[in-house]
């Protein structure tokens, strides 16, 4: 087994080498044909229209200004130019052009009255998409994005901000529970020191209280434990009780966004009517203290409903409560 192991990492191995050789040798500027073998310092850059050159072209063509791109003629701009994060330039291609539709098309699921819409809604963002990786009505669909753009500006602006303070919080998540683990490791190496020195105190109590008292034995060392175990529950709610709440150590901001969304849920919850009815629950009603309910007599001696606290006036409140819901309502016009 070590053997194939061995050969499967030599293997493993040669494959890396073979890649990184062939990227080497692939790594050519397409304008002044300088590669990796004679300049070891070549750093290829990726255009807008995704054509790759090296830095000392793009200071000479773009640092007196824009200029055309050598080989489609696209004009571009020297700050335009950005490091290649994928090496298939389709790939990398495809990533910036989904990043940019998504900056206008940012659109959730909440923002539509049904998941229809919001699937004819992404179908249309993939078409988009597909036009402009693929390059089919380029101006027909950069004057769709420019027209959306401006019409829903608010929109987009809303869904943007929503979507930056969520990552601020994800990040303040991470970093909370990177600061929670940190406390807790200082806290639980402090709490092995504590009980080392405790331990050590308890041992020279012991010893010196041998060596001074007739007790026997047995007899201090019963009352030791039980005055261990006093300092050791001490210690523990001292602890607990230093804790802080997390509530509390979150930033300003985050709690009123809580606050805020957590009123909104409440008030959506209130208005709720999916018939757009206004109901009126009806309490003018007695709940008596026994039924004649075939389906809820097993009920009174079952130890196991009785132990969930379960019991059958709560069947019977809740259908007399249906069956009043609504009797006052106005008929629909």
């Amino acid at each position: 087994m070590t053997t194939s192991l061995r050969n499967q990492t030599l293997k493993i191995g040669k494959a890396e080498n073979t890649i990184v050789s062939f990227q080497e040798e692939d790594a050519q500027c397409p304008v002044c044909k300088s590669d990796k073998y004679l300049t070891p310092n070549l750093k290829l850059l990726v255009s807008p229209c995704f054509h790759k050159m090296c830095e000392s072209c793009i200071d000479r063509l773009y640092s007196a200004g824009p200029a055309p791109c050598p080989i489609c003629q696209q004009v571009l701009r020297k700050n335009q130019f950005m490091s290649q994060i994928f090496e298939d330039l389709a790939v990398e291609k495809e990533v910036r052009i989904r990043k940019r539709v998504a900056r206008v098309f940012n659109k959730r699921a909440e923002d539509f009255p049904s998941l229809r819409a919001y699937n004819d809604y992404l179908e249309m963002v993939e078409d988009i998409t597909f036009n402009l990786m693929n390059e089919v009505d380029v101006a027909e669909t950069e004057a769709r994005i420019a027209a959306y753009e401006q019409e829903n500006k608010d929109s987009i602006a809303a869904n943007q901000a929503k979507s930056a303070n969520e990552q601020r919080y994800r990040l303040y998540q991470d970093e909370l529970e990177k600061k929670e683990k940190e406390t807790k490791r200082e806290e639980y190496i402090k709490q092995l020191e504590d009980e080392r020195k405790l331990k050590e105190m308890e041992k020279s109590e012991i010893i010196a209280e041998l060596a001074t008292s007739n007790k026997s034995a047995q007899t201090v060392l019963q009352k030791r434990q039980a005055t261990a175990l006093k300092r050791s529950s001490a210690l523990r709610q001292q602890q607990n009780s230093d804790s802080p709440s997390s509530r509390y150590s979150m930033p300003t901001w985050i709690t009123t966004a809580m606050d805020t969304d957590t009123y909104m849920k409440e008030v959506e919850a209130k208005d709720f009517d999916p018939l757009s009815l206004q109901y009126e629950y009806v309490s003018e009603y007695t709940l008596r203290e026994n039924y004649h309910d075939p389906y809820t007599e097993y009920l009174n001696n079952n130890k196991q409903a009785r132990a969930g606290g379960y019991a059958p006036k709560f069947a019977h409140q809740r259908a007399l409560t249906s069956a009043f819901t609504g009797l006052l309502c106005l008929p629909i016009d």
